[in-house]
């Protein structure tokens, strides 16, 4: 609970002079002001972010969490629960989409077990073994996790960010069967929207699974009284292992000044979860890909940040934000490199 706390404490604002300033600068490169579009917004806020006008992005690391969700057993997912641990191995071992990605991209890959409910055996060197328990509880009969098993996850999250701080940028995606419908409870507690707008299908539920999926989380979230409730109560209630320790990965970038990616669905509600924590978090984040999940939408206009990808993926993992990265580096080197029309036309003679 002291990391947890003394985290919450060290977040600050961006530094607006500096923003003010990286805007000043595009502004006077040879181009029509405003014409790169995100291009430009993003090398302000990341400026804002580290309080420099000059950033390289060199070290980038993805991170995933991987737990396992009680809720399964209420048949809200088509794929079986061994899935998590099997598919987190092909992550590892670099055979599964988000392995291959980080290895084509040049970015480092870590993967924290915070609650898989089967043992990992094999040695992995990008492994994190931090289990908090073999899975959340089914939260049709009771809390999937008490208080202190939320903050410890958290926290392992934001150790593992303050662990890695030589890395100039952070992204983070998840595996966890049936983390769908925890990641949809806690939208639906946080802002109360529409059910058929907030919940899809996740792994392909057939029509009566996705009325099923609906039913279980409108009654635990009356069950629980969840509605404006403390964003910490909603995620131990309803949440899981591998949101908490998200939430844990975004307090903890934006208490050390780091910019982290956000992907899809569920790496946005955590960091929906972070930003109602703690406001100020959100000017550390930086949303990349709209998932195909219809409660993106409802995400979005709650974080107040605009995806720039919309590739018609899914998958998780953290695969949209890893493909992000080529942008970010592009915006940088553009605020670097452009020249004023001026220095143009004197090199130009």
């Amino acid at each position: 609970m002291e990391l947890y706390k003394k985290t919450l404490k060290k977040i600050r604002s961006l530094n607006i002079g500096v923003t003010t300033k990286a805007k000043n600068i595009l502004d006077k490169k040879m181009k029509p002001i405003g014409s790169l579009g995100k291009l430009e917004e993003l090398a302000i806020q990341i400026s804002g972010i580290t309080g420099s006008l000059d950033n390289t992005i060199s070290k980038k690391l993805h991170l995933v969490a991987s737990a396992d969700n009680g809720i399964v057993e209420e048949g809200v997912s088509s794929c079986p629960i061994e899935y998590t641990k099997i598919v987190s191995e092909a992550m590892l071992s670099k055979i599964a989409a988000i392995g291959i990605l980080c290895d084509t991209l040049d970015v480092d890959f870590k993967l924290v077990d915070i609650g898989i409910a089967r043992n990992i055996d094999r040695e992995y060197p990008n492994l994190y073994r931090k289990k908090i328990k073999m899975g959340t509880n089914n939260f049709v009969y009771e809390p999937a996790m008490t208080h202190d098993e939320c903050i410890k996850a958290i926290e392992v999250g934001i150790s593992i960010v303050e662990e890695n701080l030589e890395y100039d940028i952070f992204s983070n995606g998840e595996m966890g069967i049936g983390n769908t419908t925890t990641s949809s409870a806690i939208l639906y507690a946080l802002t109360g929207e529409n059910l058929d707008l907030i919940v899809g299908r996740g792994g392909g539920l057939s029509d009566q699974g996705l009325i099923k999926k609906k039913k279980i989380i409108k009654e635990a979230i009356e069950k629980y009284n969840l509605f404006e409730n403390d964003p910490i109560e909603i995620l131990r209630c309803v949440g899981g292992l591998d949101i908490a320790c998200m939430v844990g990965f975004y307090l903890g970038c934006a208490a050390n000044s780091k910019p982290i990616l956000i992907d899809g669905f569920i790496s946005s509600v955590a960091a929906l979860l972070a930003q109602r924590i703690n406001p100020e978090t959100v000017d550390y984040m930086i949303a990349t890909h709209k998932s195909e999940e219809p409660g993106m939408a409802i995400i979005s206009k709650n974080l107040g940040r605009k995806t720039f990808l919309d590739m018609n993926m899914r998958l998780g993992e953290g695969t949209g934000a890893v493909l992000a990265y080529p942008v970010i580096t592009s915006a940088l080197e553009v605020m670097k490199r452009m020249k004023t029309p001026e220095a143009v036309y004197k090199i130009l003679g």
